[in-house]
């Protein structure tokens, strides 16, 4: 249940990190015809790692109300979100995922969001993340350097044909959000 308050981690949630990390390293394989780009590649497994980081984390129980969708939130244009846009309707835990993009960081184009991917090309809103998002139940991930250093909650890093991911645990915890025991092994932790 994506409302759960436990991080302990249990036998199905390492099975559940494992098959992330399977996921991950085939979808760094070429795909048949060798029609994708380098970043076209870079760009799916980043919707993928989105997708997958959101099973393991927990959002209060007022958060998602009865059996309403998760929505997974992009700002503005980028590859990835177009990436996203594949996981509609696509299952997470006991819930089904919406994709939706939104073109400005405002209140009323977050609401309703409980992810927001934040791409590195709008670099100059993701200041203003911590502003428009503080005190929400909003989980935020971005792919822009130090994204977590400088407030946001995830943020993905590529080094050496490598994509690895920071956690701000901090500023998730602020906002109620609490990533789970397989997360935070994974991850490198910034409190």
């Amino acid at each position: 249940m994506i409302c759960s308050s436990s991080a302990a981690p249990d036998g199905s949630a390492w099975q559940r990190m494992t098959r992330l990390i399977v996921a991950l390293s085939l979808a760094c394989l070429p795909t048949s015809g060798w029609s994708q780009s380098a970043s076209q590649r870079e760009d799916r497994i980043k919707a993928a790692l989105v997708f997958k980081l959101v099973k393991f984390v927990d959002w209060p129980a007022a958060a998602m109300a009865g059996r309403d969708p998760v929505q997974i939130c992009s700002l503005g244009e980028s590859h990835v979100a177009e990436a996203l846009a594949a996981i509609d309707g696509k299952p997470i835990r006991d819930r089904l995922a919406q994709f939706r993009k939104i073109t400005t960081l405002t209140v009323n184009e977050v609401r309703g969001c409980h992810v927001l991917y934040i791409p590195a090309s709008a670099r100059e809103a993701s200041g203003s993340v911590s502003a428009v998002l503080r005190g929400k139940n909003v989980l935020t991930i971005g792919d822009a350097p130090d994204f977590a250093r400088r407030g946001g909650m995830i943020g993905l890093i590529q080094s050496e044909n490598k994509l690895s991911f920071e956690i701000n645990l901090r500023v998730a915890r602020e906002s109620s959000l609490e990533p789970g025991a397989p997360l935070l092994e994974l991850a490198t932790v910034i409190e």
